[in-house]
């Protein structure tokens, strides 16, 4: 039974989507189970990093996602008000950052759009399925296989799965997996509205807007900056979501914008808690998790869905290898090893974003408005997570290490030196191709590929599962080798996630068998 289909994935949101695709596109036959009827109808997150616009980018869905996303014009991440037209109590803005480190920059786009993007390509894809109105009840995993029931009474057996199932991840749950983390921070209800308040905005173009009063906490965040909107409200211990209906809420959204007079339609409420937690284990045996299974986030920070989106990355091109029988199982256990620590430390840095709302609100509490002010005004989200975004460094995973340092940084979230020491992202340079403006990360297009000096001279043939570009040949890149920390005879290994298996710094003789060493190591087959 499903002898042809390799991997399940249990949930088909944005991270379960993005597996799917991915595997299907290195020739791996895949399977969507989700339980809802469709893609999400609540735009829930909506921020994308930089890092999550460049695997957009390498997989042709960039303008696609481009087209569903707010205009780039907005000059402030949050404008603080005592409503969203109210007296101001501060701004945080958008750092401005050059092309010099990115092709792209951060985007704002509802994750109902991001999904229908996903789906559209997965849906093109003859290798993968999406099976919608699947509830998969029950997960049994054995050595060789993993069992699942699905809709109670359907048994299917796969060779490997990968859970994608959200917060409360049920197949987490049935393994018994821990997590670590601070917990329940709260209880919310996101409320998605409909409301002409874009032209009342034109001074205080934002994608956030905190409303704050002695009265009330809102949170509004503009879906399209125009008419459609969310809100979360706090829920106070003790209140129920079912207390909330939609007669109920629209009089609060009304008294929280400052402007009564224009008509408020809710069109649902989607309650929520804040539980930052990591899950203990990224791998159990022929099970993985992905996405909020695997790592659930405070969402101040909007590093949520990107730090999940990040890891499929990370991990579908490891389980291609595998299931195609190109690299040794022991490849798979080096996605908890990069991800997880990475996971964690993305947690810590948004619970702190989220200590820092926290304090600004009883501030406004205590009726100090002064306190309020200054804590807006030194926000430590008005950087530009630089490094959070494109400086994430494995110390240990799939990669061949050098012994070169990692450069010294003050702020790990917002500074960024780009490097191509193994265990990095391989950064980013703009491609001397006339008419055409490509960047080096698009040299990397999901599979291994060798970059080498423009000075390379090798007869020994190069391994036929590799590709070999060179500086001044296939490729044209001023100060490639400088950047890259290599001779115009060096050589770097890039995986297919885009960040360096290996280096070189100037060839030897033998540098194919070093070659062939490197990424027999990577993979996991070196004897």
């Amino acid at each position: 039974m499903n002898s042809d289909v390799s991997v399940a994935i249990v949930g088909g949101g944005p991270c379960g989507l993005l597996t799917a695709l991915l595997l299907a596109r290195t020739g791996v036959r895949c399977t969507v189970f989700e339980k809802r009827s469709g893609i999400s109808t609540h735009p829930k997150a909506m921020g994308f990093s930089r890092r999550t616009c460049e695997i957009f980018r390498q997989l042709g869905l960039l303008e696609e996602i481009r087209i569903g996303s707010m205009p780039a014009d907005y000059r402030f991440l949050s404008i603080w008000a005592k409503s969203l037209v109210g007296e101001e109590l501060g701004r945080v803005p958008f750092v401005q950052v050059s092309d010099e480190f990115s092709p792209c920059s951060r985007l704002h786009c509802p994750q109902t759009w991001t999904e229908k993007v996903l789906l559209d390509a997965v849906r093109k894809e003859p290798l993968a399925e999406i099976r919608f109105n699947c509830d998969v009840v029950s997960v049994d995993p054995k050595p060789d296989q993993v069992r699942l029931c699905v809709s109670g009474s359907e048994s299917l057996t796969f060779d490997w799965l990968v859970a994608a199932d959200g917060a409360g991840s049920a197949v987490r749950h049935q393994l018994h997996v821990e997590t670590a983390g601070p917990g329940d921070m709260g209880h919310f209800l996101n409320v998605m509205f409909r409301a002409n308040y874009g032209p009342h905005l034109s001074d205080r173009r934002a994608i956030l807007y905190p409303a704050l009063s002695n009265e009330y906490f809102e949170h509004f965040v503009a879906v399209n900056g125009a008419d459609l909107w969310l809100m979360h409200h706090f829920l106070q211990p003790g209140e129920r979501v079912q207390d909330y209906t939609f007669e109920r809420m629209q009089p609060m959204v009304a008294k929280a914008s400052g402007l009564p007079d224009e008509p408020v339609e809710i069109l649902s409420i989607m309650p929520w808690v804040m539980s930052p937690k990591v899950a203990a284990l990224f791998r159990i045996g022929r099970v993985l998790l992905v996405g909020d299974a695997a790592a659930r986030l405070s969402p101040a920070g909007g590093l949520g869905l990107n730090t999940g989106l990040q890891a499929a990355h990370n991990l579908a091109w490891k389980l291609a290898y595998v299931v195609l029988g190109r690299a040794a199982d022991s490849l798979l256990d080096t996605y908890q090893e990069e991800r997880r620590g990475t996971a964690f430390w993305t947690m810590q840095n948004t619970n702190r974003n989220s200590d820092e709302i926290f304090a600004v609100v009883a501030s406004a509490g205590e009726d100090d408005w002064d306190k309020v002010r200054t804590l807006i005004a030194n926000s430590r989200r008005a950087g530009t997570g630089l490094g959070q975004d494109l400086g994430v460094v494995y110390p240990a995973g799939a990669f061949v290490p050098d012994d070169s340092e990692l450069p010294a940084v003050k702020d790990p979230i917002n500074d960024y030196h780009p490097a191509a020491r193994p265990g990095s992202r391989a950064p980013h340079l703009w491609l001397g191709q006339p008419g055409v403006k490509l960047s080096t990360l698009d040299l990397f297009r999901g599979s291994f590929v060798v970059l080498v000096g423009e000075d390379y001279r090798s007869k020994s043939p190069i391994i036929s599962e590799l590709s070999l570009l060179q500086n001044g040949k296939d490729f044209t890149a001023e100060g490639f080798e400088e950047l890259y920390g290599i001779t115009s005879t060096g050589a770097v290994l890039v995986r297919p996630d885009g960040y360096v298996g290996a280096r070189w710094r100037y060839l030897e003789e033998n540098f194919p068998e070093q070659l062939a060493s490197a990424f027999a190591s990577i993979l996991g087959t070196k004897g």
